[in-house]
């Protein structure tokens, strides 16, 4: 009940007693003001609304769909991407969507986000409901923002049933998740509902934007020692150069992408090119182009080689077009040995609708996204490369450095952590030596060369040093060595992972699992997969990401040797290679729609993991 109180009162009550009196009395008072509602908003006092209030929400089934409308109250927000929809057994159902947009803000939790003010209706399709009655558990969360304030994750079930009418063939989960090209489920639905032209132009933007990965960074000084080593160079020979390089590399990406959509992942050309044998050949091509670099010999063709291609090039000057051409192919295959979301996306696509025609379109445009930016260094390369002189060679030999480098980063993905670290020291211990690092420096240039050579070679020492107080490396290596493709351990445990990759141990594994009720989590991987490692560095190195694995039993499926069972279960999943990550549910079956394919982000990996929550 509200009380009013006069000034005439007030002023009795205070001046009718002592003045410890008053004060107390004071103090009292101005509580029972302060706390009616009238009065406590003149101070700014703001009480929240308890969840259920702040956000309401009404249940409409109709024939093919279940509708859920929320009311949210003033100053109220709903976030759009933490809608979540599971069944009973924590397996996730991805057929629901908003039947209108959202706004975009910026939030001080999420940053910018896609949330609904006022009231949002969510629309469930019946229709992709297995046959039966069933309970959906809905997860949401909103917050105030008036206040600042917000609310936990709300949760709570659904009961509804599989509709009558069918569901159109070849329809496609309508999750509001998959509407972002982050992923390789969003590009997949892109693909399936967007027109030819806008398909090609957004794949062109995408492989823009891979330029500056793992994928594409090698490609740099190999396309730049080709420049580099061609007499008579100008801007338009190096123009056209550069080009006949990327699209030798992506006409492979766009064969080798329709190749696996139409043949499967047992076909996939380029996991079979990450063979350690394979590996070695191509590493030795590039060790012999870059001796010749350094003016050991000139590499040529055989003549009975060499003289068809001089008329198919037509005698072009600048250099062998079709040599560069399949420097390009080779590269596409070898140096970039990962499943990016863009190339995972439409090679999905294509497995699941069979338009190779419009797959291969796409990746065929993301290869010309990638290699845009090689377009750019090699023209730019051959206007400010020096044309002749002692400059020249040393450009040449920089350039068979970097060549050296590749071929040792090739290597890595099958040589044991301490050689790599140990070869990578030679390379700048020698090439430190090269520039003059013991040599006396007679003016300022020679002087910051021989500064930059000094910090070259004391890396090389750091590198070294790193490696022998590691202890015993001359033992630990000869059993790495004896262990490789085969002769290890099949199964090994480190702190968070089991590692497997034999099928036996593997299948008991989930059967374990399905028997302890547990939800599985499975890390495809393999030693020859950039982007593989970089996600065992940072990702799952994080201590939140392993907080929110810990209900998971986690295996890392390790592929690196690709036999028949590796083949195999990429086929069963209908996924093309790692890195991949795939959740088992308490039945311990795969969920098809909690499928990752390429590399997450943490916040995308954390944000992935809340439709398992309890």
């Amino acid at each position: 009940m509200t009380q009013m109180f006069s000034s005439r009162t007030i002023y009795e009550s205070v001046m009718g007693a002592t003045t410890l009196n008053a004060i107390i009395r004071l103090a009292l008072l101005s509580a029972i003001l302060l706390s009616q509602p009238s009065l406590a908003s003149l101070f700014g006092e703001s009480t929240a609304l308890p969840a259920d209030q702040a956000i309401r929400f009404t249940t409409t089934e109709t024939d093919n769909a279940l509708l859920i409308e929320f009311e949210l109250a003033n100053n109220i927000y709903l976030y759009q991407d933490k809608i979540k929809l599971t069944f009973a057994d924590k397996s996730p159902y991805p057929h629901f969507a908003f039947t209108e947009k959202a706004e975009t803000i910026e939030d001080p939790s999420f940053g910018k986000v896609a949330v609904f003010y006022h009231n949002a209706i969510l629309k469930i399709d019946r229709t992709q409901l297995p046959t039966g009655n069933h309970t959906l558990k809905l997860r949401y969360q909103g917050c105030d923002e008036a206040i600042g304030l917000c609310y936990p994750p709300q949760k709570t079930q659904l009961e509804t049933s599989a509709s009558d009418i069918q569901a159109p063939k070849n329809s496609t989960p309508t999750q509001i998740q998959t509407e972002n090209l982050n992923n390789a489920s969003g590009i997949n639905q892109f693909l399936s509902g967007a027109g030819t032209w806008l398909v090609i132009a957004t794949f062109l933007v995408l492989g823009i934007g891979l330029t500056f990965t793992p994928c594409v960074l090698p490609m740099v000084p190999i396309l730049s020692s080709v420049i580099a080593g061609q007499k008579d160079l100008t801007t338009r020979s190096g123009f056209i150069m550069s080009v006949s390089y990327v699209l030798g590399m992506a006409i492979t990406f766009a064969l080798a992408g329709v190749a696996v959509g139409l043949l499967g992942a047992r076909f996939n050309l380029q996991i079979y090119m990450q063979q350690p044998w394979v590996l070695g050949l191509f590493a030795g091509l590039f060790v012999l182009l870059a001796l010749s670099m350094f003016g050991l010999y000139e590499l040529k063709l055989p003549r009975f080689i060499q003289d068809p291609l001089d008329k198919l090039n037509q005698k072009q000057k600048g250099g062998n077009l079709i040599s560069v051409f399949l420097m390009g192919a080779l590269s596409a295959v070898v140096v970039s040995p990962c499943v990016s979301a863009p190339l995972a996306g439409a090679l999905v696509y294509i497995s699941t609708t069979g338009d190779a025609i419009l797959g291969g379109l796409a990746l065929f445009a993301m290869g010309l996204g990638m290699g845009l930016p090689l377009i750019a260094i090699g023209t730019t390369g051959a206007s400010v490369l020096p044309k002749a002189g002692m400059w020249m060679e040393q450009v040449k030999v920089f350039f068979g450095v970097l060549l050296l480098a590749v071929a040792l980063w090739i290597l890595g993905r099958v040589l044991p952590e301490d050689i790599y670290l140990l070869s990578w020291a030679g390379l700048f211990g020698i090439y430190a030596a090269v520039l003059g690092a013991f040599e006396p420096a007679e003016n300022a240039k020679q002087r910051m060369i021989k500064g930059m050579s000094i910090l070259m070679f004391s890396l090389a020492i750091i590198l070294m040093v790193k490696v022998f107080l590691a202890g015993n490396f001359v033992q630990q290596n000869t059993n790495t060595l004896n262990a490789t493709h085969g002769q290890a351990a099949q199964q090994k445990q480190d702190d968070f992972f089991t590692s497997i990759s034999r099928q036996d141990v593997f299948e008991q594994a989930l059967a374990q699992a399905k028997n302890n009720e547990q939800l599985v989590f499975v890390d495809v991987y393999a030693d020859w997969c950039i982007e593989c490692k970089i996600m065992s560095n940072t990702l799952f190195a994080d201590h939140e990401v392993r907080a929110a694995l810990d209900e998971f039993v986690r295996i890392k499926l390790d592929i690196t040797a690709f036999d028949e069972f590796h083949k195999s279960y990429l086929e069963s999943q209908g996924v093309f290679g790692p890195p991949t990550l795939i959740f088992y549910g308490l039945d311990g079956n795969s969920i098809a729609e909690a499928k990752i394919l390429g590399e997450i982000s943490k916040a995308d990996f954390l944000s992935h993991l809340d439709q398992f929550d309890p």
